[in-house]
């Protein structure tokens, strides 16, 4: 027969082997559940000292978060031991890890060391029972994490209320290993992810300041460049044959392509090009010159950047996990859509979002219908800020923009700009719309690609295309303009059935407003991640455009991070 658990907890010492427990038959009965007292969290971490649940649980007195329920978990399982498996364990400290990392989760970090240590020390039934509690708390943070999601944009922590303690999902033990991978946030590289998190996290400061100084261009020395130079081995843009030639080049090693002027390095040879990696993975222009952009991501820390994978990781958990096919993801700091087919990229474009003063929402959708030569209903916000101030010094930019005035946009008849005294017009009660017409000029190109949502978001063609050319595309007013909608158009009617590019290319041609519904819809994510691994394995970094990685930039009410779904 197996040993209670009650027992056990007492004979521990007897049968531990490798800091785990494993179970024995013995010749008595089974110990009662009587026995397993109420007292569990007290009884079986009786000798140890645990700081990390007044973090975690602040309305818990007990030793542990969830003493009650761990009991009555326990008791379904006859008392035995759950932690055996090695694989298992490793699993979990991976997840904690990430969580912990992402420094959102009071005493996370905290009870990660100590189950570390209880593990070092051998300690079996203490690490049992503490695994055990922390991952009901585990469960209970990505509950909180998943019911409110727009919280991990701004600043806010996760502890357990008391309701929160109540409300766990429901399960039994022993935890198995699809149980517990099924917790992990939505990434393919997870685990690559987080062994980029702790070797980050290991290294000693990299001691490279280069803020607030005039730009280094190409043959500039660089101060204090043998740090810069290990950063740049460390993040995988100079290779370590060349890290190694480079610091022990002598001035005139020209056959390395390096030149030192003094004791600092110079911008020229593999090390421009190393600089030049790095602007590449942080989404810059890579021209190899350190200016203000490139300065401040080469300041950044090593534990920031750590920092900043973890809550990109716990992000993702907004994502659904298994999408039922198809999904078009625009993620707004990098200025990029991609189409997804089970982790796969099967179309991508380069994207212009909102600005900072008009950001695009975050929030999930389904385009379902496409306009063909748009007319473009002038948002409320443009027209207060730029028609009516430009009508005001100029009669004509109705005219210079192929726009008219109308009561209600559906109005067939337009009403005469030169009726109004603009000097008296105030904009934000001004009664009238303005549309613009369909052509080459419309701010909304040839086509728009329409979705549910209360945002009036949408994708859309433009004829601006030189915008596009840019590092940084945060130039619209929220909604999102896509560099090749003509591309994505033919994507969309060939997934409805083939030979329909046809018939969108006759009505481009006509230049008569036209509606295609898509009875094969799209799913849509607007999703903001500002740090992964590509799919070689590289740190891309991007630029925190709406400070939503900054916890004390953004209010704790947000309209444009709701992540609401409309799908």
């Amino acid at each position: 027969m197996l040993i209670g658990f009650t027992a056990l907890l007492s004979t521990a010492s007897v049968f531990a082997e490798e800091g785990m427990i494993r179970p024995v038959a013995v010749p008595t009965a089974i110990v009662s559940a009587s026995v397993f007292t109420p007292q569990l969290g007290r009884h079986g971490l009786a000798d140890l000292t645990l700081h990390s649940s007044r973090s975690l649980c602040p309305a818990q007195t007990d030793q542990l978060c969830f003493p009650d329920k761990l009991q009555n978990l326990y008791a379904s399982h006859e008392f035995m031991p759950v932690w055996l498996d090695e694989s298992l364990v490793e699993e979990f400290f991976l997840q904690l890890s990430a969580l912990a990392e992402s420094d959102r989760v009071p005493g996370m970090m905290q009870r990660l060391q100590e189950l570390k240590q209880l593990r070092a020390d051998r300690d079996s039934r203490g690490f049992d029972l503490l695994a055990s509690d922390t991952y009901l708390v585990y469960q209970a943070v990505i509950a909180k994490m998943e019911r409110d999601p727009s919280s991990l944009y701004r600043s806010a922590v996760f502890q357990l209320t008391a309701q929160d303690q109540l409300s766990i999902p429901a399960f039994s033990l022993p935890v198995s290993m699809a149980q517990l991978q099924q917790l992990r946030p939505v990434e393919e590289n997870f685990q690559r992810l987080v062994a980029q998190m702790n070797v980050l996290e290991q290294q000693a400061p990299h001691g490279v300041h280069l803020s607030g100084r005039p730009a280094i261009e190409f043959g500039d020395p660089i101060p204090r460049g043998e740090k810069l130079a290990k950063m740049l081995n460390v993040y995988g843009d100079l290779s370590d044959q060349d890290y190694t030639n480079l610091a022990s080049a002598q001035p005139e090693d020209a056959a390395a392509g390096i030149i030192r002027i003094g004791d600092p390095y110079a911008n020229r040879g593999v090390l421009h090009e190393a600089i030049r990696r790095f602007q590449q993975r942080h989404g810059l222009q890579d021209d190899g010159i350190i200016g203000p952009a490139t300065a401040r991501n080469l300041t950044r820390s090593y534990q920031q950047v750590a920092q900043l994978l973890a809550l990109n990781m716990q992000r993702s958990r907004a994502l659904q996990r298994h999408y039922p096919g198809e999904v078009l993801q625009v993620n707004i700091p990098e200025f990029m859509l991609r189409i997804l087919d089970e982790d796969k990229v099967v179309f991508e474009s380069k994207v212009i979002v909102g600005r900072s003063q008009r950001p695009t929402y975050l929030f999930s959708s389904a385009i379902n219908h496409m306009v063909v030569n748009p007319t473009w209903n002038v948002p409320e916000t443009i027209k207060e800020e730029d028609v009516i101030p430009s009508l005001k010094r100029s009669p004509d930019y109705l005219a210079q923009h192929n726009m008219r005035m109308v009561s209600r946009w559906s109005d067939a008849g337009s009403i005469d700009p030169s009726q109004i005294d603009w000097s008296t017009v105030s904009a934000s009660n001004f009664p009238y719309e303005f549309q613009q017409r369909p052509g080459p000029s419309n701010a909304l190109g040839q086509v728009k690609f329409m979705m549910p949502n209360d945002y009036s978001i949408y994708l859309h063609d433009t004829p601006a295309k030189r915008l596009f050319n840019r590092s940084k595309r945060d130039f619209s007013s929220g909604c999102v303009r896509v560099e090749r909608a003509h591309d994505l158009a033919n994507y969309l009617l060939e997934r409805q059935r083939a030979g329909q590019s046809a018939s969108y290319q006759n009505l481009l041609r006509k230049r008569t407003t036209a509606t295609i519904n898509l009875r094969k819809t799209l799913a849509v994510d607007f999703i903001y991640r500002t740090a992964w691994l590509d799919d070689q394995g590289r740190l891309q970094i991007r630029e925190d455009i709406y400070g939503y990685d900054d916890e004390s930039s953004v209010p704790a009410e947000h309209d444009y991070i709701a992540m609401n779904r409309y799908r």
